[in-house]
């Protein structure tokens, strides 16, 4: 007996590392590469080499590395973060104070870089973090060191234990058990730098045919949505879910932004543009869904922007409710379409003092605005400049320069504050609004009828998701609202969709070579192990290249295709 879901959105891009990989942002392969570089100590290899990618041997792949300002400014960051092992990390000498002027300016108040120096290395303690990276494992055929080192510091964070690793001279060195998290908090810091690199690259230009297909691809969405209101508009009363929840709904593992960011801008665009009910006359707006209530200063370069009370709230369901009961003609009718950072955001932050979640998202619009990222502890890709409150300007005179006001509270929050949910094996209870949309997204996955596993491999180990899965498809084996899958993985295939015997048939060719990932067949068995091969289809010949030209047929054959039974929701025909 089929169930009725018209509530619910019927497909749901699920989006993984490999979808932005085109991009420069680093996979996990390459995060452990770069890692790996900046924590070995070869002999005569200058910590620029290693930054500017230089070295015969390179590491970052497409991701781009670091250029000109922003190279001086990373290396010496790094070292005055306690890069030598040999001097004692308690002291901030004379090369540390050199290192930090290079960053911060040669005009700046001695003991107040003297004090910012030691304040960072206690936030971000890069000096144990080079020395844990050694002791983790290393498998040259298989290096996952993204994976082992939160696990290895989160498994002694819950024992209560240290970390015992080699000193230079052969002794045995304990990392007491109150420096880890400070080491934890430097892996993400770190991590979060390379994503901002990437954008600063497409924000000055950098793979710009390829970011144009990212960007065609989310305005299509964008005007397909607006369309679909108006149909169901006809169809639906306002206030029922089946009119004001968009049939399309984004789940996203990733930290970065890519899609939101671009996401935004289209839905923006389509606003602007005005559609407006003919029976009411009034205009139909659309707007995102975090999952969780939350609150974003104002994307605004204006100063009074910046004053108490000027900040925007996420839309949801309660609130697109109440505003659609209004029928007056000068009042907006909203649509909402569902994003979730299942594992958080490098844009959010969680206040220490009162625990709410904001988020930043700069202070211009475009969808290459050099301000998207928040900034960071040290004045990196000329995201220094933004549109700060008079608090924060306060905080900057101190050199906190990641410092922005909690837009609840009031107090003071800084980048080691983004609530994220990183690669370890020791799964702990996440803070309470990630806990909360990881809740929605489950919720989503058992409605939806079709899923797009987007550069995403659902591989075993991912316990959470597998699971998850597992439960909302497998529940639903041999009824009629049975899901489908279509997996976009890999970039080697052909460029075309396969399914059933011939999908299989590249799965056996190439399941035990070297190109396995490459094209696919890792996400497709794990798909079919879930979905059953007669529900999967693939395109494996990459991430931009699915997109096409970016019309709306283009954009239908990946969200909506007619392979998928539709019967019984609201894109029934």
């Amino acid at each position: 007996m089929r169930s009725s879901n018209p509530s619910f959105p019927e497909t749901v891009l699920f989006i993984g590392a490999g979808a932005t990989a085109q991009l420069g942002m680093p996979q996990s392969d390459l995060q452990t590469k770069i890692f790996r570089a900046f924590s070995s100590n070869e002999p005569n290899v200058r910590l620029e080499d290693i930054l500017a990618d230089s070295r015969p041997k390179r590491i970052f792949g497409m991701t781009p590395a670091f250029e000109g300002r922003n190279l001086e400014i990373m290396a010496a960051f790094i070292r005055f973060l306690g890069d030598d092992l040999e001097k004692d990390w308690n002291v901030v000498d004379e090369d540390d104070m050199a290192n930090g002027r290079i960053v911060f300016g040669e005009n700046v108040d001695e003991r107040t870089l003297r004090s910012r120096i030691m304040e960072l290395r206690r936030e971000y303690d890069w000096n144990a973090l080079k020395q844990i990276i050694p002791v983790c494992p290393h498998d040259e055929g298989e290096d996952n060191l993204i994976r082992d080192v939160y696990t290895m510091i989160d498994m002694k964070l819950r024992d209560k234990q240290g970390i015992k690793v080699r000193g230079k001279n052969g002794n045995v060195v304990l990392i007491e058990p109150n420096r880890l998290p400070k080491a934890r908090n430097c892996l993400v810091l770190f991590t979060n730098i390379i994503f901002a690199n990437a954008w600063y690259g497409l924000s000055k230009g950098k793979r710009a045919e390829q970011f144009q297909k990212y960007v065609r691809f989310m305005d299509c969405l964008a005007r397909m949505m607006q369309k679909e209101g108006g149909r169901f508009a006809s169809r639906y009363d306002r206030t029922s879910p089946a009119f004001y929840r968009q049939s399309t709904s984004i789940i996203t593992l990733n930290f970065e932004i890519v899609f939101l960011w671009l996401l935004f801008n289209a839905n923006r665009r389509v606003n602007h543009a005005g559609f407006y009910l003919p029976e009411t006359s009034q205009k139909m707006e659309q707007w995102l869904d975090f999952g969780v209530p939350s609150k974003s200063r104002k994307i605004s370069a204006v100063s009074r922007d910046r004053s108490t009370g000027r900040f925007s709230y996420s839309q949801d369901e309660t609130s697109v409710f109440r505003a659609n009961e209004c029928c007056s003609p000068g009042s907006p009718v909203g649509r909402i379409g569902s994003f979730f950072f299942a594992h958080g955001c490098c844009n959010w932050r969680e206040c220490p003092s009162c625990g709410r979640m904001m988020y930043y998202l700069g202070d211009e619009w475009g969808d290459n605005s050099i301000h998207a990222n928040p900034p960071f502890p040290v004045p990196l890709f000329e995201n220094n400049d933004f549109n700060r409150t008079e608090k924060e300007k306060e905080w900057k005179k101190r050199l906190r320069y990641d410092s922005l006001e909690c837009i609840s509270c009031g107090e003071q929050t800084i980048a080691s504050n983004a609530p994220m949910i990183m690669q370890t094996m020791i799964k702990g209870i996440p803070t309470s609004f990630l806990d909360e949309v990881q809740r929605e997204s489950r919720v989503l996955l058992r409605k939806a009828r079709h899923i797009v596993l987007f550069g995403y491999q659902l591989p075993p180990d991912d316990v959470l998701w597998q699971e998850a899965f597992s439960e909302a498809i497998r529940s639903r084996k041999g009824t009629e609202d049975e899901a489908f899958c279509t997996v976009v993985v890999g970039h080697l295939g052909d460029k075309r969709w396969i399914q059933g015997d011939e999908m299989m048939k590249v799965v056996e060719k190439y399941r035990y070579t070297s190109e396995a990932i490459g094209r696919g067949v890792k996400a497709i068995i794990n798909a079919v192990a879930v979905f059953g091969k007669d529900r999967v289809r693939a395109y494996c010949g990459g991430i931009p290249d699915v997109f096409g030209e970016g019309t709306e047929a283009d954009v239908k054959e990946i969200l909506y295709p007619e392979w998928v039974d539709w019967k019984g929701t609201r894109l029934e025909k």
